[in-house]
């Protein structure tokens, strides 16, 4: 009997021990992925983005949809590093993967080159396509600082050799569900 108990909570320690090793990982590389993506150097963005994504677009691809996204003949946008106050969801192991779903905090700036008519009209545009939290609008210098709540999904794998990776939640889950099967994006509610 005490053999069996001893057993028990020898397992129960193991399954606890490596529980926290998933979750201090996966916190070290949110703040990796999060701070790649804040700085824009690509390298680390492509180190920590999901490999399959690669299938869909190319790393050259990408930078290009980057740079024109980020700067172009209306607006340049500058994301701004803050404190991301990452909130962890549940880990999820689905079909021999490992998913979290991990909501940051996100900022960025947005400066129009030609002068905002109706920058309350832009203001409500960004609210609701963004769901952004707190948009704000500096007249003197045409841009608008926008603050809103992201999502990434981590995911580990034997792609990823069970090493988190990232994939930005855009908001119907399209790249996602480009990626991985409807069971998937069923079992996280996506």
């Amino acid at each position: 009997m005490k053999t069996r108990i001893l057993f028990f909570a020898l397992f129960l320690f193991q399954s606890i021990t490596l529980l926290a090793q998933d979750i201090a990982s996966l916190k070290t590389e949110a703040i990796k992925s999060y701070k790649a993506g804040v700085s824009l150097n690509f390298d680390a963005i492509f180190e920590t983005t999901y490999p399959k994504v690669f299938d869909i677009i190319s790393k050259d691809q990408m930078k290009a949809m980057f740079a024109q996204m980020m700067e172009n003949e209306q607006f340049s946008i500058k994301l701004v590093e803050v404190e991301p106050n990452f909130s962890f969801g549940e880990i999820k192991k689905i079909e021999g993967k490992t998913f979290c779903l991990i909501d940051h905090n996100n900022v960025m700036t947005m400066k129009f080159n030609e002068p905002m008519e109706d920058a309350e009209s832009m203001t409500n545009i960004f609210k609701s396509s963004m769901n952004a939290e707190k948009v704000t609008y500096d007249k003197a210098t045409n841009t608008f600082r926008i603050e809103m709540r992201s999502t990434l999904i981590a995911v580990a794998d034997e792609l990823t050799k069970n090493q988190w990776k990232f994939l930005n939640k855009d908001k119907d889950n399209k790249l996602f569900s480009m990626i991985f099967d409807e069971k998937i994006v069923k079992a996280l509610a996506l």
